[in-house]
């Protein structure tokens, strides 16, 4: 990012009640506390994040993600099912995010300065980057579950534009990866 005033830093938690290996998980108590929840809480602890959405779908199935997030005060956003890349781009759009922080809701573990350590790698990489991540595709550097990716509203703009149908759009950033 430019040495101009810090950009608008936004993480954005995919959460769906949907799973297939295990349905209901983000809303699984955990020692008292949805799994959601305690994603959500540990994320905001990160000093990184100007703002926190949860990024369900506008499916029935998920209107109780929906109403925990009124019921706790989140900001929630409702998008596409399956086309989680839109619902990621629209929700940032939503948030006037520049920069975009992805965590998922079945991390009830993440670290918020694992967090802060890759929004600040992309922050201040010189030069410019479109995208950093503490893990790849093929060699795993934070245990499952610590996995963040950022990027910029610019790339996840071009990725939405331009990432064909099926795993990219399922995933969010492959196509930043494979770009």
């Amino acid at each position: 990012m430019s040495a101009q005033a810090r950009p608008k830093v936004v993480g954005i938690i995919q959460a769906r009640m949907g799973s297939t290996r295990l349905p209901g998980k983000v809303l699984a108590d955990i020692e008292g506390e949805p799994m959601l929840v305690r994603t959500f809480e540990r994320s905001r602890r990160a000093s990184s994040l100007d703002d926190l959405v949860i990024a369900t779908t506008d499916e029935n199935a998920d209107a109780p993600v929906a109403e925990l997030c009124q019921e706790r005060g989140y900001s929630c956003f409702r998008g596409h099912p399956t086309d989680v890349l839109d619902r990621y781009y629209q929700a940032a759009k939503a948030v006037g995010a520049e920069v975009i922080v992805r965590i998922t809701a079945d991390c009830p573990l993440i670290d918020p300065e694992v967090v802060d350590r890759t929004v600040e790698a992309f922050l201040e990489a010189h030069p410019e980057v479109d995208f950093v991540a503490n893990r790849w595709p093929a060699k795993r550097t934070y245990p499952i579950g610590l996995d963040v990716e950022v990027c910029s509203f610019e790339a996840l703009e071009r990725a939405w534009r331009e990432a064909p149908p099926g795993y990219a759009r399922e995933h969010v950033m492959p196509y930043l990866f494979e770009e």
